[in-house]
């Protein structure tokens, strides 16, 4: 009798309704390369957001409970989605542009920096621009610009135009400038600062802002 009174409470369990809803998200993104910056789920397709709160993080299966009536969801078709940042000053489309072209960030002194460039000039084709940024003579030994003579040492036909970290600097050669069209004569823009040799009075290669 007790056995059977065991069997029949787990059968009762059994068949009880576990209440296994959620309150619909106000907004629903399916179909994402979500980058999470959590290292134990790294990747997600789905996100569910309620008032200003991300309720959800995970697969489009799992997403479906949080869709009610009025949710919005959005089809992001494959498209990549990030965590918001808030920075009061950031250069990040410097950044993605020095590390697509020629990253001279952490550089030292003015040979390794000279030694880097004609690395990437070597590979390029005759003619073909050398564009890089993240150079900083501040933290160099010693510290001072480099010019348009230093450059021409190692890249004598290619332009080359390299931004400095900060994006308040350039450093071009001799080539870049005849591009240009900046010569002697030509006035320092509004706003701007076509450097010069003290001596000579030619351009230098710095442009400033």
């Amino acid at each position: 009798m007790r056995i059977l009174s065991i069997l029949l409470s787990l059968l009762f369990l059994s068949f009880t309704p576990t209440n296994t809803t959620v309150d619909p998200a106000e907004l629903v993104f399916i179909n994402g390369n979500i980058y999470t910056a959590n290292e134990k789920q790294p990747r997600a397709e789905a996100v569910a957001v309620k008032g200003d709160r991300i309720v959800f993080v995970g697969s489009n299966a799992a997403a479906k409970k949080y869709e009610g009536p009025s949710t919005r969801v959005v089809d992001l078709h494959g498209a990549t989605m990030l965590p918001g940042m808030a920075d009061a000053h950031q250069h990040l489309e410097g950044v993605g542009f020095r590390e697509m072209t020629l990253n001279l960030e952490g550089i030292t002194n003015l040979q390794d920096f000279l030694a880097k460039v004609k690395a990437r000039v070597d590979q390029a084709k005759p003619g073909e621009w050398v564009t890089g940024r993240g150079w900083i003579e501040t933290f160099w030994t010693p510290p001072v610009f480099p010019t348009r003579w230093d450059l021409d040492k190692v890249s004598p036909n290619n332009p080359v135009i390299l931004g400095r970290s900060d994006g308040h600097g350039t450093v071009v050669n001799s080539a870049a400038l005849k591009i240009a069209g900046i010569t002697k004569d030509t006035p320092s823009p509004f706003g701007g600062e076509i450097s010069r040799d003290k001596q000579s009075g030619e351009p230098n290669g710095m442009l400033l802002d």
